[in-house]
């Protein structure tokens, strides 16, 4: 892995001359004056708070109105634009939850800075904003969602700080396991499939035993990348999804403080000046109140306790540098099983993730340098039954480093990163412990460019190397857009595709419908990385400033995926086989939005299939999952497979009131049905009778793979909010349901209780929050 990041390194310094100088090249042919470039360059801020504001939107255009330059300010809220040539410009800035800013900039010596402050308006922009942010091209492109704070709060959750992970779950083509037990399916693709980033640092297992929350609270989100698939080359390791947060930097000139209390969700938060202007620290801490509350506010215990802790260090070296360090701990723990005290089949994780990053952009040039190091681990134990003890550990450290050329409205993205990993598993039962490790390394060159105001293309790939006898991968990537008809058409066309690695291997067992356990391990030594081919096509047309309609079609092609190989003996994953498989549909989405109100309407039709070949199964170490079992051939839909689905938002604000309302519906995702338990009594010696004393073992008959399908899911959660200013505080109260009219969803069929395990039934919910000014 270091020797991948040492010829990289050594390619990058052959080649920085090489790249400035292409700059330079571009900028003579746009310009015949040699005259050297301008930058622009500035903070966006907040206007109350004085605290910088990540990914803000920043235009600049000639006298002409055509754009000559644009970028998203960093997690710093720094910006910097490149023109070819001295002149009046108009600088416009935008940002969702902010009034538009508007100035005429004249830009007459090399560098020129210029500072911005929005100023917050009310929570449901006026709609000339609206249609701006709306029509942000990020917003327009393929697989992509761009999720910010004001998203979050417009989902009804049981907590009056919201959540990221209520939002995704409204998301076409997302498919969760309900209620109990935190993971998600995007489009076709399993939760260890989502490579989940928070600043950059990696977290394994970050949604919550209750399937409302996330480590991911609105407070501490600037904004989220949601990539459904077709991601672009700096991110791999995964061959799903990616989910990228960058969090908020604290206020760096006043104290900043709330807190909140629910029966599911208790928290406080603290924003701290470090150093005024430079340097400020973020602390949140959460932690969940229902296992003490539930038996007087339900009538049952919910036996589940969770919470998460979060800092974040933000400050500016200098005027062109900056670092920050984040800090991310979880746990979970509860007895999933929780209609039979007598059986524990009590499940428990902690995720641990620590980061830092250094970015530095010089004051001669757009150019932008980021370093950056992660650590991060995930423990995971679950008790099946009393006797059944499964652990599964992963540590992960990660390096990486950027470099960004600006030129104009392109972008050149060129970095290096290199990843080690450490496993210890066991799989309980009759099985041996094993540990072991891996490593991968490589490099990724990644471009946006403009090929006119209206056309983008964006070009790339990835380069990496993997340990264990696995070889080397070479990964295109392609993302596209089209305005049709110009810069600010009704119309947008977009399209994304790409090749995809996963080394690591997550496995979970099937004798359940539902299973939050997963084995993380490497895949087998020397056989091939599973894959994925990614095609996504979609469009988006603005019916009106405040009607917008979104169609994306998509199909996943996935090879050499690891897929557990039971036994008819209980609790039995004595290895793996591998499948080849399809994933494809299409998403459909309908949003409003007025001063008022706003509603999103989504649905999706989807298909998700694995084929098996006749095989001998896989050992995952010399030592690992040692039975090599002959599996016959297969052609299946995974328990992941929801072929219709619709989620239905709204939320009403006025005069400090707000009223919202999800309703959600699923087909029934596949199960293996079972047929029942059988006792074996080994007879080693028929003429003696000693057998006859012996207990025997117990085993399980199963039908036909995943020829079932549960009931249909269906839920409507509603929440009323009413804020309070006050001169020291702002005082939010929430009250609400969940689960309206109290439908029994199926979380799961406990093969070892022979019980059903129902998701959550009709629940009161209230909360207060306060916000200290």
């Amino acid at each position: 892995m270091f020797l991948c990041l040492l010829v990289a390194g050594w390619f990058l310094s052959m080649i920085s001359p090489a790249l400035s100088g292409a700059s330079h090249t571009v900028r003579a042919q746009e310009v015949p004056d040699p005259t050297p470039a301008y930058t622009v360059r500035g903070v966006v801020r907040d206007a109350d708070s004085g605290g910088t504001l990540p990914g803000a939107n920043v235009i600049l255009t000639d006298s002409l109105g055509q754009a000559a330059a644009a970028a998203s300010t960093g997690e710093d809220g720094r910006y910097a634009l490149r023109v070819a040539a001295p002149g009046r410009y108009i600088v416009r800035a935008t940002f969702i939850g902010y009034a538009a800013h508007k100035r005429t900039l004249t830009v007459t010596t090399e560098n020129t800075t210029h500072d911005i402050r929005l100023r917050a308006v009310a929570a449901f922009l006026d709609e000339v904003v609206i249609e701006m942010a709306a029509r942000n091209e990020e917003n327009f492109s393929a697989g992509l969602t761009r999720v910010d704070a004001q998203d979050l709060r417009r989902v009804p959750t049981p907590d009056v700080t919201f959540d990221l992970a209520g939002y995704l779950q409204t998301r076409p083509g997302v498919v969760t396991t309900g209620d109990r037990g935190g993971g998600l399916f995007i489009r076709g693709g399993t939760p260890t499939q989502n490579l989940i980033l928070l600043d950059g640092m990696p977290v394994f297992q970050p949604f919550h035993i209750v399937g409302f929350f996330s480590a991911f609270p609105a407070d501490n989100i600037a904004w989220a990348d949601v990539y459904a698939g077709g991601f672009p080359a700096q991110f791999g390791g995964r061959i799903s999804s990616v989910v990228d947060i960058t969090t908020r930097n604290g206020d760096t000139s006043e104290y900043q403080a709330s807190a909140s209390i629910a029966p599911f969700l208790s928290g406080v938060r603290l924003e701290i000046p470090m150093a005024r202007e430079r340097a400020s620290l973020v602390v949140s801490l959460r932690e969940s109140v229902i296992d003490i509350v539930s038996e007087d506010l339900l009538g049952e215990d919910l036996p589940f306790r969770f919470g998460d802790r979060f800092a974040k260090f933000h400050g500016h070296l200098n005027s062109t540098s900056s670092v920050s360090v984040t800090m991310l701990q979880t746990f979970d723990e509860g007895n999933l099983d929780s209609s039979d005290s007598e059986l524990s089949r009590r499940s428990t994780w902690k995720n641990d993730a620590y980061g830092a990053r250094y970015r530095y952009i010089p004051p001669e040039s757009a150019v932008m340098t980021e370093i950056m190091f992660y650590y991060s681990r995930l423990r995971s134990r679950f008790r099946a039954t009393p006797e059944d003890l499964r652990t599964s550990d992963i540590d992960d450290l990660s390096m990486k480093f950027d470099f960004v050329y600006l030129l104009g409205l392109s972008e050149i993205r060129f970095g290096m990163f290199g990843t080690a990993n450490s496993f210890s598993f066991d799989t309980g039962r009759n099985n041996r412990a094993n540990n072991g490790g891996m490593s991968s390394g490589g490099m990724f060159f990644q471009t946006r460019i403009a090929l006119s105001d209206a056309v983008r293309i964006e070009p790339g790939v990835r380069m990496e190397a993997f340990s264990r006898g696995q070889g080397t991968s070479l990964s295109p990537r392609l993302r596209a857009s089209w305005q049709v008809g110009g810069v600010g058409a009704r119309h947008r066309l977009s399209a994304a595709w790409g090749m995809y690695k996963q080394q690591l291997v997550g496995l979970t067992r099937e004798q359940d419908i539902s299973d939050v356990f997963t084995t993380w391990t490497p895949s087998p030594d020397s056989d091939r990385v599973p894959g994925a081919t990614h095609l996504i096509l979609g469009w988006q047309g603005v019916a009106a400033s405040w009607l917008e309609f979104s169609v994306e079609t998509y199909r996943k092609w996935l090879s050499n995926i690891a897929w557990p190989v039971t036994t008819s003996e209980l609790n039995s994953l004595p290895a793996a086989s591998r499948v080849e498989g399809t994933a494809e549909g299409v998403d459909v989405g309908v949003s409003i939005r007025t001063s008022r109100y706003g509603v999103d309407v989504g649905y999706s039709l989807a298909r998700v299939e694995y084929r098996r070949d006749a095989q001998f199964s896989r050992n995952f170490f010399p030592t690992g999952l040692t039975e090599t079992i002959r599996v016959g051939a297969a052609t299946f839909n995974p328990p992941h497979d929801r072929r219709h689905q619709i989620n239905a938002t709204g939320r009403y604000e006025t005069d400090g009131w707000a009223l919202s309302a999800r309703w959600q519906f699923g087909t029934g995702l596949p199960f293996t049905p079972l047929n029942g338990f059988f006792t074996s009594v080994p007879v080693s010696n028929p003429q003696s009778s000693t057998h006859l004393d012996e207990e025997g073992r117990t085993f399980i008959s199963q039908g036909d793979l995943f020829t079932s399908r549960q009931p249909t899911y269906h839920r409507l959660d509603l929440t009323a909010e009413r804020v309070l200013r006050r001169a020291a505080a702002d005082i939010t109260l929430q009250g609400g349901l969940i689960n309206v009219y109290d439908r029994e969803n199926l979380f799961e069929y406990s093969i070892f209780s022979g019980s059903r395990i129902d998701q959550l039934p009709l629940i009161p919910t209230f909360g207060v929050r306060i916000d200290l000014r």
